[in-house]
């Protein structure tokens, strides 16, 4: 078991995409290395946002320790420099640009869940851009009976992760990849390396360091021009606004000009540079190094004239001079507009604080119509266009990390239009879609307010509390039944009206699936034109059985096909009925 090794001067710090399904321990596998808590601070414990981390030279030794020695290899590579995406499929294009960026991946795979949908997405990004990678099988310490850290294991642990770990080999394989176990591949350049790992635990990690940096000397590519792409702009102590940058091809020097990208693309002048410490993430406060230059691949803290105009996602694109920086805006503004979008026509308008979470919640909004797509905090022009919509579904701003002030909001409630604000974009669709179905429970209400619900009434057996005048019966209710509705009975036809209805000794107005109620019920008496057992319907005029039909979507189930059988004994003596 070795790699081949191509041991090259100068030979720069490798990019590495963290990569996988949400919650199966992205962030915790990088918090083991870097020992912080990153993922804890997350909203909803999910990486929204791009972050990066280095991890040097010295640090993948210790940690790896006498791997290296079994493993054949020195430590070549500066560091490696880990971009921690996000996992949920909202994400896709954060996740392809890391992905796309990366030289290598780290695919966390959760060994009690195995292969999800955003695993697949992953798998499918590594084999489209040929992405040398290694798989975490994370989460081993949760088998029952594991017992971490070298010590030996139980019969049943020992069955239960070999049926497991390798369940997940098998559905990776599904994928075009030959995978198998770290210590059981004589040639790295052939196979795809699966190392058990514990996040909580530490376990596997020293391995998985030792794949990584053996990977990056076997395939790593040196590349030229200066490029990159920014994470966060913000205020840095000393030094005003300043861009997160990671700088993934080329080099960037103190006094270079860059074009940045964004929604208006604009050239600047970098006045400072600083670096991120080792082992320290990059979104974290007071942890860089001023610097006359670095190189790819590196996270790097820029401060230059204007560059608060810029948005995170943005392409940055470094220029031999400011005459070459100028030919570079053309190419930003061409990503800006292929992103961004504005149409003439019915649809929800969305704001998105990046470029990434703009393709990434249009991704997610594939399936609905659009009318704007921007980036930056909500508008009053965004409100307007909003209000324009004729349909009232459509009356709605999308806002994902976008800001919104409280005089929107205000003006919002105002137009009678909806914004829907979360910063975890998944929530997003289940809140719109909660907001449609209560406009269409609001509409159906006002429509079919009038109109006789579907129920189903199961007289019970020993419950017959007064035989007539009216009868009074206990019954389990499917559907909802309300007071003052005619009662069908199969081959009979209407025996009777409800008249009041109890619970628990009280009255109540309606009744529905799953209860069980006193019903009087004036017209029949127990005995004759009802028996206990007998099952009973709500008697639906014609018309009221088109007005249900017309929202049934809104319907339960159980009213929906109640709603069919009446129909059916109703069409046995007006073949018209519900026509």
């Amino acid at each position: 078991m070795q790699f081949t090794v191509i041991f090259m001067q100068n030979i720069r710090q490798p990019i590495i995409a963290v990569l996988g399904h949400v919650d199966h321990g992205k962030t915790t596998f990088l918090d083991r290395i870097r020992q912080t808590t990153v993922a804890a601070k997350e909203p909803g414990q999910i990486t929204q946002a791009i972050g990066a981390s280095v991890v040097p030279k010295n640090v993948i030794e210790k940690l790896c320790g006498n791997l290296l020695e079994k493993f054949r290899f020195s430590v070549e590579v500066p560091g490696l420099l880990f971009i921690d995406t996000p996992g949920h499929e909202a994400f896709t294009s954060l996740r392809r640009r890391g992905g796309a960026l990366a030289d290598l991946a780290v695919l966390i795979v959760d060994i009690m869940e195995g292969v999800m949908p955003q695993t697949e997405e992953s798998l499918r990004i590594l084999k489209e851009e040929k992405t040398p990678f290694v798989v975490a099988v994370n989460k081993i310490d949760r088998i029952r009976g594991w017992r971490s850290l070298g010590e030996e294991q139980p019969d049943f642990a020992k069955q239960e992760f070999e049926e497991r770990f390798y369940k997940v080999l098998e559905q990776i394989s599904r994928f075009g990849f030959a995978c198998d176990k770290y210590d059981r591949i004589p040639d790295f350049k052939k196979a795809v390396a699966a190392v058990p790992m514990s996040g909580k635990t530490g376990e596997g990690v020293p391995e998985i360091m030792a794949m990584l940096v053996g990977l990056s000397q076997t395939f790593l590519k040196i590349t030229e021009e200066g490029r990159g792409f920014i994470l966060e702009v913000r205020e840095t102590t000393g030094l005003g606004k300043t861009a997160d940058v990671i700088l993934y091809d080329g080099k960037i020097e103190k006094g270079s000009w860059i074009a940045v990208g964004g929604p208006d693309p604009f050239l600047t002048k970098i006045k400072a540079l600083l670096v991120i410490k080792p082992l320290k993430e990059m979104r974290a406060e007071n942890h860089f190094l001023q610097v006359d230059e670095c190189a790819a691949a590196c996270g790097v803290k820029i401060a230059a004239p204007e560059i608060e105009r810029a948005v995170a996602g943005a392409g940055i694109i470094v220029g031999k001079d400011k005459k070459s920086a100028e030919e570079s805006l053309e190419e930003l503004e061409k990503e800006r507009m292929q992103t961004e979008v504005h149409r003439e026509t019915e649809g929800l308008v969305v704001k998105t604080d990046t470029i990434g979470s703009l393709e990434a919640l249009l991704n997610v909004l594939k399936d609905y119509p659009i009318k704007e797509a921007t980036i930056g905090a909500v508008t009053r022009g965004n409100i307007l266009l909003a209000q324009a919509n004729e349909e009232e579904k459509n009356r709605v701003v999308i806002a994902f990390n976008a800001d919104t002030s409280e005089e929107m909001q205000a003006l919002a409630k105002k137009s009678g239009v909806a914004i829907i604000k979360t910063d975890v974009i998944y929530h997003i669709i289940d809140e719109y879609e909660d907001f449609v179905k209560r406009l269409a429970e609001e509409l159906m209400d006002k429509q079919v307010a009038d109109a006789t619900r579907p129920a189903e009434i199961h007289i019970l057996k020993g419950y017959v509390f007064r035989q007539s005048h009216p009868a009074i019966v206990g019954c389990e209710i499917k559907g909802i039944l309300k007071p003052g509705c005619s009662l069908l009975k199969e081959g009979r036809g209407i025996v009777g009206t409800v008249k009041q209805m109890q619970k628990e000794g009280k009255n109540v107005e309606d009744a529905k699936s799953g209860d069980k109620v006193a019903v009087s019920i004036e017209g029949p008496t127990v005995g004759r034109q009802i028996e206990e057992g007998d099952v009973l319907y709500t008697d639906i005029s014609s018309e009221d059985y088109k007005k249900l039909r017309e929202y049934e979507e809104l319907l339960t189930k159980d009213e929906a096909d109640i709603l069919e059988i009446v129909a059916e004994m109703k069409r046995k003596s007006d073949k018209m009925y519900g026509l």
